[in-house]
């Protein structure tokens, strides 16, 4: 399943937490909200931007406390790319 590995890489990263939910709107898709504790130096806004930034550019979703995710437009093998620039971003800005 697409979300659940790039959950899985987030919160790989001591101090991140993931909350996997299918809306009941959006044609059920499930969704993916990353969030982390102070052991990460980063804001979710500078890890977004980072994404959207980086090559290939990531869009993702999201406010002031979380990075929010879906996969409803990914073409299979995407969810690998997008796993493992979030997890060297979070490894990255964590704080040793």
């Amino acid at each position: 399943n697409q979300i659940k590995l790039i959950h899985d890489a987030a919160v790989s990263i001591p101090g991140v937490k993931g909350e996997i939910h299918v809306p009941q709107i959006a044609n059920h898709v499930p969704a993916l909200k990353i969030s982390w504790n102070d052991r990460i130096k980063a804001t979710p806004e500078e890890i977004r931007n980072a994404l959207r930034n980086g090559h290939p550019s990531i869009e993702t979703m999201g406010g002031k406390e979380t990075i929010d995710i879906t996969t409803w437009m990914m073409i299979p093998g995407e969810e690998r790319i997008v796993a493992r620039k979030i997890k060297e971003l979070l490894e990255a800005s964590a704080k040793s």
